[in-house]
C-alpha cells in the first residue's frame, strides 16, 4: 500500500509517503519534500486555499497514485473553533482532491490513533527513522495517521 499522510497547521503542510504493510513499511520522503510553507505573499482566505488546492494535486501528480490519504486533524476543542477552522478547511480541500483522484481517506484524532499529543514522537520514531530535516510533532501525526491505515 501507498499511503498519504497530511498534518495541516496555518502557515505550512506536513505530508509523508508511507509504502508497505502493518508489519514492513518505509518513510517513502524521508529526506525529501516532506514540508510546504505557504507564501507570506498570500493576503486572503481564497489566495490561500487556492494555493493549497494546487499544492494538493501537484502532490498527488507527482507522487501519486495513492492507495489512500489519512489526515492528522485538529483536536476540535468547541472553544477554540476560530483557532482550528482555518486548518479544518485546508483538511477538506486534502480530501476533495483525493476524491478527484479516486483515493479513499480518513481523518484521525489522537484517540484513534493509539498515542496523545505529548507521546506521538516518541511513538513514531519507535518505527521510523526520523528525518534528518523538518522533524517535529506535526510531522509524527502525519505519519501516524498513515500507519494507521496500513493493512
Amino acid at each position: 500500500m501507498k499511503i498519504l499522510g497530511i498534518r495541516n497547521a496555518p502557515s505550512k503542510i506536513r505530508f509523508c509517503i508511507i509504502d508497505g504493510d502493518k508489519t514492513t513499511f518505509t518513510f517513502s520522503n524521508h529526506d525529501n519534500e516532506n514540508k510546504i510553507d505557504m507564501p507570506k505573499s498570500l493576503k486572503t482566505e481564497a489566495e490561500t486555499y487556492q494555493w493549497v488546492k494546487s499544492e494538493y494535486k501537484r502532490i498527488f501528480d507527482k507522487y501519486g497514485p495513492f492507495d489512500h490519504m489519512a489526515i492528522k486533524q485538529n483536536e476540535n476543542v468547541p472553544t477554540r473553533y476560530s483557532s482550528v477552522k482555518p486548518v479544518m478547511f485546508l483538511d477538506c480541500l486534502a480530501t476533495m482532491i483525493a476524491i478527484e483522484n479516486n483515493t479513499s481517506f480518513s481523518s484521525h484524532a489522537y484517540n484513534s490513533l493509539g498515542t496523545k499529543s505529548k507521546e506521538v514522537v516518541s511513538f513514531i520514531e519507535s518505527k521510523v527513522t526520523k528525518s534528518k530535516t523538518n522533524w517535529d510533532v506535526q510531522m509524527a501525526d502525519a505519519i501516524a495517521a498513515a500507519i494507521k491505515n496500513l493493512l
